[in-house]
């Protein structure tokens, strides 16, 4: 495949020939460049042409130096120069004539050491006698390439600036079109919208590629009516923000990407320029809505609940735009994503509170979706002065939906309607994993995430023990609990095993062990197995309101775990102990009545009763002896202040628990394409790990493009097929994909069609 580069250096072998019958060999071919038009391509050439010397300032590395030094060189003088010895050394000389040469008198005294070359030597040029210019050697007719260049000024410019990418493609490729200075911009400046980026963030000078930039101001001239070389930065960025005709495109391409921190400073300054321009291209545009905004929520502690909702719905409405902005997408809106949450959390609906089934139903479906909207709210505002303004909206909204509930399950476990002791949800189940302080909503999110990792989790509630705390309630989900007690006496809410000790969790192992549950890691898919994951209760003491940010990362963690338990094969049951409640600010204080004590500290929503003590509380028999009485703090109150993150007492959210179901599915093996090789218009393949897989070949450079073979094709035991395509797409871009049973991508890879 010939080049330019590769017929220049033909042409430059062919110069030093020379007739042996009458002549003698040529000491050196002399190379005038007169106006300097090939030393962009003087690099590669120096790559592949060792005897080139260059006329210059000293330079040895680039085998460059003055007449002098070049004439010892070429004499031999200069042990550290060598070229083969088949090799014909080859004199270029830039900014120099043939004409300045020969003339020997008026040639200047520095160059007069090399006259003798030019008639020692063969000289290299056109056939009628004058130097190549570097459109002459490219374009003319008695030239080896005879290409169609235009001969204008401007193009003669722009080719210089090209040459080193214009002289390494393919000949074939560069004849049968007619290039002008427009075609050689384009190949040296492929890429308008990302030069103009580029330029504008700093990172593309003129001085750094001065052949790109000249290339790139040219283009940009002609098709944005923007020269680099005239107007600034800044006058780019009102442009920019403006997005009128090509420069749409250029934002487009600035809005896509999370970079260009130098471009975000230029659009900093800008301003609309008047009342009807859109808005979404300014920074300072959203900054100022964002302090609304902030302002605007803080304001909400002071409004009755209704008047709240329906300010949040109305700002909703104002600044919910902000969040498809280039400037929400890169962090800048944090608010106006809270907000959208906070408009959920303003329009819940009371749960019912006739009936327990009703209510817990209710809160799985609609309820838990409430709390994560307000978790969300706190994990979109983690600077301080915006969690201020998240928790203003979320105090007169949030917390008396939270209350409204837990006083309507309170009344209905007073009226007998809820019992909150119920058996193990462990029964039957042989690979249980434990994730502390699994809310419902927690658990929703959960699902949403295994089932995008290809898994069929199902969800369903079950009651909690009381108190919800996890003395109390993660031995009454483990697969022990029926050989638990409690006893009358207990001041920490303990059960314990049958030997008497109090079922902490080294002896809830340990009697789980005895009954032949694996605790720990199990290396048989049918060993029992009771293992454990997540730190949401852990954190939220530890936290606060911060564990909103912690949240994703645990779920993750534990969708993480599920998934190397499925994958070995294992049939999974998740069940947790007790949910929580959890509001920034501080959840309202109860008064802790004389005759409760509040056990271990933790647990600040409930209260053990003395005996014969006298109490305003709900009194709920504990769920290990129906003997022993445990008072709840009314609605989400809590017996310390200041709490933000509690549970213990009997709301929704601490007493609706999730059980998650997983059938096991055995790991699917890694796959990757090991050969995708042409011959002709057939497609070889061969896939690792791909034996029974369906591939199929689609046209472009995407997964998603249309089949370019009828049927598809099914690997086989070895993990090998071909594939034959129609001549109709020959050099087209297409995507070879490999897929699972179940349509899914398992590799893929971007082929040409007929190609290597």
């Amino acid at each position: 495949m010939t080049t330019p580069l590769d017929a220049l250096i033909a042409a430059l072998h062919e110069a030093a020939s020379y007739n042996a019958a009458a002549e003698a060999p040529p000491e050196t071919v002399v190379w005038c460049d007169a106006a300097g038009e090939f030393l962009s391509i003087l690099p590669s050439l120096r790559e592949r042409l060792p005897e080139l010397l260059t006329y210059g300032e000293y330079d040895p590395a680039t085998r460059t130096g003055p007449a002098v030094w070049i004439r010892g060189v070429l004499a031999g003088a200069v042990s550290e120069v060598g070229w083969p010895d088949s090799a014909v050394p080859i004199l270029y000389l830039p900014g120099i004539g043939r004409e300045v040469l020969k003339g020997a008198e008026d040639c200047p005294q520095l160059l007069q050491p090399l006259v003798w070359f030019t008639v020692a030597g063969n000289l290299f040029g056109h056939v009628n006698g004058k130097d190549w210019t570097l459109r002459g050697f490219l374009a003319a007719d008695r030239g080896a390439l005879r290409l169609n260049i235009a001969d204008d000024s401007a193009t003669r410019a722009a080719l210089a600036h090209a040459a080193a990418r214009f002289c390494i493609r393919p000949v074939e490729e560069l004849r049968n079109r007619r290039w002008d200075a427009d075609a050689f911009n384009v190949l040296l400046a492929p890429d308008l919208d990302a030069d103009m980026l580029d330029w504008m963030n700093g990172g593309f000078t003129e001085k750094a590629d001065t052949g790109r930039f000249a290339a790139f101001a040219n283009i940009a001239d002609k098709e944005l009516r923007f020269d680099p070389r005239k107007l600034s930065r800044q006058d780019a960025a009102g442009r920019l923000a403006q997005r009128k005709g090509k420069w749409n495109g250029i934002w487009n391409r600035f809005a896509s990407s999370t970079g260009y921190e130098g471009i975000v400073q230029l659009l900093a300054a800008e301003e609309p320029t008047d009342l009807l321009a859109d808005k979404a291209p300014f920074p300072k545009v959203n900054a100022q809505e964002e302090k609304a905004l902030r302002e605007a929520l803080a304001k909400l502690a002071d409004v009755a609940p209704a008047e709240a909702a329906a300010r949040i719905q109305s700002l909703e409405i104002t600044h919910a735009w902000r969040r498809d902005t280039v400037w929400g997408r890169r962090g800048q809106a944090p608010l106006a994503y809270a907000l959208a949450q906070l408009a959920l959390v303003a329009d819940a609906k009371a749960l019912p509170a006739h009936d327990g089934a009703a209510l817990a139903e209710a809160y799985a479906e609609d309820g838990a979706q409430i709390d994560r909207a307000a978790m969300a709210a706190l994990a979109a505002a983690p600077r301080e002065l915006d969690r201020v303004a998240v928790t203003a909206a979320l105090r007169v909204t949030y917390l008396p939906w939270l209350d409204d509930g837990a006083h309507a399950l309170q009344e209905l476990v007073r009226i007998g309607k809820v019992r909150l002791s119920v058996p193990s949800p462990a029964t039957g189940a042989t690979t249980i994993l434990f994730v502390d302080g699994l809310r419902m909503d927690l658990a929703q999110e959960l699902v949403r995430v295994l089932s995008e990792e290809g898994l069929a989790p199902q969800l369903r509630w079950c009651w909690s023990g009381f108190p919800t705390v996890t003395a109390t309630c993660k031995p009454l989900v483990s697969p022990v609990a029926q050989r638990m007690s409690g006893s009358a006496t207990t001041t920490d809410v303990l059960p314990h095993a049958p030997d008497g000790k109090a079922a902490t969790k080294p002896v809830l192992f340990k009697l789980m062990e005895s009954e032949g549950w694996a605790t720990g890691d199990a290396l048989l898919a049918e060993q029992k197995l009771w293992t454990e994951s997540g730190r949401f209760d852990e954190e939220g003491h530890a936290l606060g309101a911060r564990l909103a940010e912690r949240l994703a990362a645990g779920i993750r963690d534990a969708a993480d775990h599920v998934l190397q338990l499925v994958r070995s094969g294992r049939n999974v049951r998740i069940v947790t102990d007790h949910g929580w409640l959890l509001m920034p600010g501080g959840l309202p204080q109860a008064a802790l009545d004389v005759g409760l004590v509040e056990p271990q500290g933790k647990r600040t929503r409930c209260a053990m009763v003395k005996p014969k003590a006298q109490t305003s509380y709900l009194q709920i028999p504990w769920s290990w002896n129906a003997d022993v009485f445990v008072a709840t703090a009314s609605g989400v109150r809590c017996f310390y202040a200041s709490q933000e993150y509690s549970h213990g007492g009997v709301s929704p959210q601490e007493c609706v628990l999730p059980i998650i179901e997983i059938a096991s599915k055995s790991e699917r093996p890694d796959i990757s394409i090991v050969q995708a090789r042409w011959e002709g218009l057939r497609l070889r393949i061969e896939v690792q790990g791909g034996a029974d897989s369906h591939v199929d070949l689609r046209l472009g450079a995407v997964t998603s493009g249309p089949s370019l073979i009828k049927g598809g094709r099914v690997l086989d035991e070895s993990g090998r097929t071909s594939v034959l395509v129609s001549d109709e797409h020959e050099g087209a871009t297409a995507c070879l994909v490999i897929l699972d049973d179940d349509g899914r991508v398992r590799a893929h890879r971007t082929l040409t069609v007929g190609g290597e």
